[in-house]
């Protein structure tokens, strides 16, 4: 039987998340990959999502398998989607799923750690948007994540906000079940 993590993640998968935030040398460590993933992220978030893009293929397929209607989410940046307080839980539910599947399937360790970083936008949305905790991680293991990408030099502003304010809640229910 094959062990998996708490997220659904690989063993491997998980260390190469968790690789992230140890004092080993990143490998977007150095300042022009720094800026080139910044760049990568800032146009996941800021570029409305087209239509025929993997992401937004997946994100469709999944909710219509969900019964969740895709209007919402067609031409809507995907920043706005994640960190705006009015997208459906719904929607940031097929986010979730839909980035994790990605970030298990992915051969790019750039597109990868992209794929994360959307999947725990998403955690963190619903979190501070919708005060719902969509995954079985702990307060304590979701605090520690969050805080391990808002360390990331190249983690944008909005998101650096938004796990921010996600640490805050997980830190205040620690000791909720």
């Amino acid at each position: 039987m094959k062990k998996t993590s708490t997220f659904g993640l690989r063993l491997d998968q998980m260390q190469n998340l968790f690789s992230l935030g140890t004092a080993e040398p990143d490998p977007m460590d150095e300042e022009g990959d720094n800026e080139k993933m910044a760049g990568l992220l800032r146009e996941q978030l800021t570029c409305a999502l087209p239509e025929h893009s993997l992401l937004f293929d997946a994100l469709v397929m999944m909710m219509e398998q969900q019964g969740y209607d895709t209007q919402p989410l067609a031409g809507r940046p995907l920043g706005q989607v994640l960190s705006g307080p009015g997208s459906d839980i719904g929607l940031l539910r097929a986010i979730k799923e839909c980035s994790k599947t990605l970030s298990c399937t992915l051969d790019s360790e750039v597109e990868m750690v992209l794929a994360t970083t959307i999947y725990y936008a998403a955690l963190a949305g619903a979190l501070v948007h919708h005060d719902e905790k969509i995954t079985q991680s702990s307060y304590d293991k979701l605090d520690e994540s969050f805080a391990l990408l808002i360390e990331k030099k190249w983690m944008a502003q909005e998101l650096a906000e938004l796990f921010s304010q996600a640490q805050r809640i997980c830190r205040n229910r620690r000791n909720d079940p």
